[in-house]
């Protein structure tokens, strides 16, 4: 275990109030995600510096599925044997990085366990990455993201790239034309790439809004060849011929009856294929479950050991993606992201691609925004989404709750929805009794990430009103 400067009196203050902060959020259940890193730089402002480091760091980051993408790489690692700490309660900003080394920590600052796998905001690599440098570094994909934090990818881009070492070794996605360029400076790269084998792939990027209208290097005219997910695929400048680097690692086929993808691996002798299971089958799923083994492959897993993770307990957490069926109704929760177009259009995608007659609740308003009333949540994100998608003859009721209730109702006008299927809801409890159940097939709750507690509780109303009204007939 390493440390970059030298220890302090602070330091160790620091460390005592920090593990206090611990015990009092242990004892009255509260996550508190940075709070142990908000109290511990209060006291050292260079805390993070200060403090050891395990002998194996490994950040995840992206606009779209760090999270879930940490999540499947540390139950990988943990499922094979691996001792790790995580971020998975949250806290993906320097104070949550600090929280979660924290609590691996001894109060002398030594690691307990030599790896860690955490889940790294974006623009938090200016201030973590000069104090904090990774072994491997996998990158998702650049989306617009928040407008209020992130602009736009081009901003989100360069403070990534020009903070990365030319040490880390890097596991980047050759379809993303924006992500994949990340760090000249860096030459320890591996990429991975889905080829056009998907039954969703199109020949243009999807969407009313796509990132990457034209080349990032010249501004020259791109041409597609195809797209898997909104703007990641195969293109080429026909300016400068900017094109996408060759993968190392390639999904070549997906068997959606068998629930299993193949992966061949180019940069070992007689490229040997490997199959894996997925379970519930979406594009945004598919690469998260890629990225992960890509990774665990970097990391030292076999295929094997991947393989019997992936057949056995190792899957999309339930926080992202659940359904149950009540009384023969099924309800499904699905996560999307706050002020994220991309995301939310996923989620719709996903949603209109099931089959069957739907219900479609929308908990979208970011629940952080509504606690916090000074600061404002940019609107605009809703137009760049794919409200689009809900106009289809096999959704028959939506029913929308929130702070930014009313724009989104306007936002679905706009698009063509039916004003006719459309409820706005003033609560939770009055969102989930509008529901016409019985009239469907399945009930989606399309949720902000930060409503998860919230969507699950819905999920559960819903579910109890079904199974009493099934008692009374």
């Amino acid at each position: 275990m390493t440390t970059t400067d030298q220890k302090t009196p602070r330091f160790y203050l620091a460390m005592l109030a920090s593990k206090a902060a611990v015990g009092a959020l242990d004892l009255t259940h509260h996550r508190g995600g940075q709070v142990p890193g908000v109290v511990a730089e209060k006291i050292d402002p260079d805390f993070l510096s200060h403090i050891d480091k395990p002998d194996h760091v490994v950040f995840v980051s992206g606009t779209n599925g760090k999270t879930t993408t940490t999540n499947l790489l540390s139950d990988l690692l943990v499922d094979n044997g691996y001792g790790l700490v995580t971020n998975r309660a949250g806290g993906n900003i320097c104070t949550g990085i600090e929280s979660t080394l924290i609590k691996n920590a001894a109060v002398s600052g030594a690691q307990r366990e030599s790896y860690a796998v955490m889940e790294l905001d974006e623009v938090s690599f200016r201030p973590v990455l000069p104090r904090l440098e990774p072994e491997l570094l996998l990158v998702t994909n650049l989306y617009t993201d928040t407008f209020t934090r992130s602009a736009d990818p081009d901003y989100v881009f360069g403070i990534m790239s020009r903070h990365i070492s030319e040490s880390t070794r890097l596991v980047l996605n050759a379809d993303d034309l924006i992500s994949c360029r990340m760090a000249p400076q860096n030459h320890n790269k591996v990429f991975f790439s889905i080829e056009a084998t998907l039954p969703d792939d199109t020949p243009d990027p999807q969407g009313i809004v796509c990132d990457l209208t034209a080349c990032p290097v010249c501004g020259g005219r791109l041409e597609y060849d195809y797209c898997h997910l909104r703007h990641l695929g195969r293109a080429h400048c026909t300016s400068c011929g900017l094109t996408n680097p060759e993968a190392q690692y390639v999904m070549t086929s997906v068997d959606l009856d068998a629930h299993t993808f193949t992966v061949e691996e180019r940069l070992v002798d007689g490229h040997p294929r490997h199959d894996y299971h997925f379970g519930t089958y979406t594009v945004a799923n598919l690469y998260n479950l890629f990225a992960a083994t890509v990774a665990a492959r970097e990391m030292g897993l076999t295929p094997e050991q991947i393989a019997r993770s992936l057949d056995g307990k190792v899957n999309i957490t339930a926080e992202r993606y659940s359904e149950r069926t009540v009384e023969g109704r099924r309800i499904v929760n699905i996560a999307s992201k706050g002020e994220n177009g991309t995301a939310t259009s996923v989620a719709f995608d996903t949603i209109r691609k099931e089959p069957g007659t739907k219900a479609v609740v929308l908990m979208l308003s970011d629940a952080h925004m509504a606690e916090h009333p000074t600061e404002v949540e940019f609107s605009g994100w809703i137009y760049q989404a794919d409200y689009e998608y809900l106009v289809d003859p096999q959704v028959k009721q939506v029913v929308v709750v929130g702070d930014t209730a009313t724009d989104q109702v306007l936002r679905m006008c706009l698009a063509g929805v039916d004003p006719s299927i459309v409820t706005q809801a003033d609560g939770i409890a009055e969102a989930m009794a509008a529901v016409r159940y019985d009239d469907v097939d399945t009930t989606f709750i399309a949720f902000c990430v930060s409503n998860v507690d919230v969507a699950r509780g819905a999920a559960d109303m819903l579910a109890t009103r079904i199974e009493g009204a099934h008692h009374e007939r």
